[in-house]
């Protein structure tokens, strides 16, 4: 972790330097209370508030003059995270007893022997790819996460710097990098042999991995550099070109959504209806789900009827499908994992939403092979072998069955592009907002993550905010679904 002003970095970085000793000890906000002068400590506390932990859990320490974090639990430390939403999670899931202290020792990377002036980029790729596979193997990450990682890094950041040592990296090297980036770098995923650009989220999501490999590589292997790569990459993300494009791209969200609201819904559903024939209709169950819950799709088809309590008319949300699964481990299309966040919540749901569940799980318990573990939305009449049965209905058919949908319906042509299924939680979102409902609140329910600028001390949703969601929700659900 970095501080942005560079004068008020060095005197961070002295101040915990004397106050850990030289990290022979751990530094806690209590610690810190007693040491310092209460004009420091205000100052101190202006950088590091949300990171001073009072529960002897996560502590601050210093290395190369960078701010990082350990985990203390049953007397062994662990070390090296620069983000304190990793360590934390990581103390969670140890005191939890979701994973152990001998699997985390195993899987401790270590340093290649090499000289530091001959260092590349591709030596610190090849560390963060391993990292990363520890992670998924910890189950921290989606396999998913890795292999879009390892394309975004391997296609479109190595070959420019390739057998360059990060040391003989450039700015202006950097800024042409950049410029590359932004304006001629074409995607690899085009039809026809039709050349475009990269989209605004993928030329962002590109030099937010360059911009981590970079600062992590040079971590890593002690290289000594005189570009601050905070600094310049801070200087062109604020670019006008960059803010012009990110406003368009929420423009045409925005109009998404007020798509969405005002005829969408009331065509999709009768449509839906009326071409998905029988009683197990999974294409109908996830788009009520996904539109009126702003549940992730993936999120939505892991459910299982035990997920579900009718009593208290709440749904448990603890997992997600990955599409993308490490095939060395599963020979099946999927496997499931933690949520995008890695937690768990239970939401209220609306009467609505609660009255089909209940309806839809009780139709399952006819069948010979029901099981309280199967998925709520599996493939059942649309699998294609015995075995595929009972495994949860995949993105793919969803996609072919609403492209069916929207051209019955009339609001698409063949052959046009649907909206992506996450404009349904978009919807729902601003749907809350309108409505008054606050950020927090919103996030809770929607499964986000509440971030660093929410006090840390309010942990728990409100429940008269949570009813208020219900109650929107609910009306939101009879108003553009007749019969429900």
């Amino acid at each position: 972790m970095r501080i942005r002003n560079k004068e008020e970095h060095k005197w961070v970085i002295s101040l915990l330097d004397k106050l850990s000793s030289h990290n022979k000890q751990v530094i806690s906000r209590n610690k810190i209370k007693e040491t310092l002068s209460s004009e420091d400590y205000e100052r101190l506390e202006r950088h590091l508030g949300d990171y001073l932990d009072e529960k002897n859990s996560v502590y601050l320490y210093t290395k190369q003059d960078e701010v990082y974090f350990q985990v203390r639990f049953k007397n062994q430390i662990i070390t090296g995270f620069d983000e304190y939403d990793d360590a934390k999670n990581l103390y969670l899931k140890l005191k939890k007893g979701l994973l152990q202290l001998d699997e985390i020792k195993t899987k401790k990377i270590k340093t290649p022997t090499k000289k530091p002036q001959t260092v590349t980029l591709e030596d610190g790729y090849k560390r963060m790819l391993e990292k990363h596979m520890n992670e998924y193997n910890a189950g921290n990450v989606k396999y998913s996460s890795y292999t879009k990682k390892d394309t975004t890094i391997k296609y479109h950041i190595l070959p420019y710097f390739y057998g360059k040592p990060l040391a003989k990296i450039t700015e202006t090297d950097i800024e042409r990098f950049v410029d590359q980036i932004r304006y001629h770098e074409l995607s690899k995923k085009h039809k026809k042999g039709e050349e475009k650009h990269l989209s605004v989220a993928m030329q962002d999501e590109v030099l937010m991995y360059f911009k981590k490999l970079f600062k992590t590589t040079k971590r890593w292997f002690g290289v000594k550099t005189y570009i601050d790569i905070d600094d310049l990459m801070d200087d062109i993300d604020d670019s006008k070109s960059l803010k012009k494009a990110r406003k368009r791209y929420n423009k045409e969200v925005e109009a998404i959504i007020g798509e969405v609201y005002e005829k969408d819904l009331k065509s999709l559903f009768p449509s839906i209806r009326e071409l998905e024939n029988g009683i197990y209709n999974p294409v109908y169950g996830i788009m009520l789900m996904i539109y009126f819950t702003g549940m992730r799709i993936d999120e939505v088809i892991a459910l299982t009827p035990k997920d579900f309590d009718p009593k208290t008319k709440t749904l448990s949300i603890s997992k997600s499908i990955s599409w993308h699964p490490n095939k060395n481990k599963t020979k099946k299309s999927y496997e499931v994992t933690t949520t995008k966040t890695w937690d768990e919540r239970a939401i209220l749901l609306p009467d609505s939403i609660c009255e089909y569940l209940e309806t839809y799980i009780n139709r399952l318990k006819e069948l010979s092979y029901y099981s309280d573990d199967m998925f709520i939305f599996s493939r059942l009449s649309y699998a294609r072998t015995e075995n595929e049965l009972l495994y949860p209905f995949s993105l793919k058919t969803f996609s072919n069955h609403m492209n069916e949908v929207y051209v019955h319906s009339g609001l698409m042509k063949e052959g046009d592009k649907i909206p992506k299924n996450h404009t349904a939680r978009h919807a729902f979102n601003t749907l809350l907002k309108n409505n008054h409902i606050e950020e927090y609140d919103r996030k809770i329910y929607l499964g986000h993550s509440p971030g660093s600028g929410v006090n840390e001390g309010y942990t728990h949703k409100s429940k008269e905010e949570e009813k208020r969601i219900v109650e929107i929700a609910e009306k939101f659900c009879r108003f553009f679904v007749e019969g429900i």
